[in-house]
């Protein structure tokens, strides 16, 4: 469990919080990069989960466009690792129309 399930939040903590992310966010800038390695069942968990929580209606702004973003870039990399099946079902996810 984390330290920050146990904790009380004090009054003013998450204006306080909100306020170091904004501040480390500043000075990492562009600065920021964490390698990811997925193994393909993590690859489709991970694009499946996605897409399930983009079908929410709220889901919408900065975050359903980096998340669609993520999802493009991953059938890309699918296909270019010879891997187009496993593209095409990520791919079929986008599309509701698909869903059984």
């Amino acid at each position: 469990m984390s330290d920050v399930v146990k904790m009380k939040p004090a009054p003013g903590y998450e204006q306080d919080l909100l306020k170091r992310i904004h501040a480390e966010h500043e000075a990492a800038g562009e600065n920021f990069n964490l390698p990811v390695y997925l193994d393909l069942s993590c690859c489709l968990s991970l694009v499946g989960t996605l897409q399930l929580a983009l079908r929410h209606p709220n889901m919408v702004g900065p975050s359903a466009q980096i998340a669609h973003r993520f999802i493009a870039g991953i059938i890309e990399r699918m296909k270019e690792s010879g891997l187009p099946a496993h593209a095409e079902l990520m791919e079929m996810g986008n599309h509701p129309e698909f869903d059984r």
